[in-house]
């Protein structure tokens, strides 16, 4: 192989690995619409709309929603869009649709194209981490400092077995009341081509005080929600 290419090959696998170091640097807390991490905006985004929907009328980025949803190719499927009762534009390509003031629907736009559109439901992201949501994997009892929870993940199922791809990070406690408990997780080990598959993962938050009263939250969910054994 000719030196050049060599080099370059090199510069580029070096710059690539550059970008990644600098995102597991930077622990600063976003949201996303995505368990992946993708299209990360700010937390201010995730207390309310910018736009009433006649304001969003207004702007390029509603007018080419309008015409995609509103009669056009996108009409059948919804998005969401109609049932949006408010919007914010995150930036020119990416747009977040509101219902009773929580983001409900994301909307990526390319010039006076839709590109693609999905539903949300906010989790929090902090570099290559992502807030995986939890559930309990038995009742809890009051007099416990230990609360065993099952995390959600993923896997590969592969001709010599399923290899596990989520790797549980941390597990943090805030000790309040109700409880507040974080499940971060990074992928790991993740190819093309892989058949996916979605697991649990064990873990263990210990609180400070036996549980008592107290409800335990799902800290990565915005809003955070109540552990479904507690409902």
């Amino acid at each position: 192989m000719p030196r050049g290419i060599v080099l370059t090959l090199a510069l580029v696998a070096l710059l690539a690995s550059a970008c990644s170091n600098l995102q597991n640097l930077d622990q600063t807390i976003k949201a996303s619409c995505s368990v992946l991490g993708n299209d990360r905006f700010d937390l201010s985004y995730t207390d309310g709309p910018d736009l009433t929907p006649d304001e969003m009328l207004d702007t390029p980025q509603g007018k080419t929603l309008e015409a995609f949803f509103n009669g056009g190719p996108g009409e059948v499927e919804g998005g969401g869009y109609l049932e949006a009762d408010g919007f914010s534009i995150v930036s020119n390509g990416y747009v977040l649709g509101y219902r009773n003031g929580q983001p409900i629907s994301d909307f990526r736009l390319d010039g006076d194209d839709v590109e693609s559109w999905g539903g949300c439901r906010p989790v929090l992201v902090r570099g290559d981490q992502v807030a995986s949501r939890w559930n309990l994997s038995s009742p809890v009892d009051p007099d416990a400092k230990e609360i065993a929870i099952l995390v959600e993940g993923g896997a590969c199922v592969e001709q010599d077995g399923t290899r596990i791809t989520t790797k549980i990070v941390e597990i943090v406690v805030e000790n309040e009341d109700p409880v507040l408990i974080t499940a971060w997780t990074r992928e790991v080990n993740m190819f093309t081509g892989c058949a996916g598959i979605g697991i649990t993962l064990e873990a263990k938050a210990v609180l400070d005080l036996p549980l008592g009263d107290r409800k335990l939250l799902d800290g990565g969910l915005i809003p955070p929600a109540e552990s479904e054994a507690q409902r």
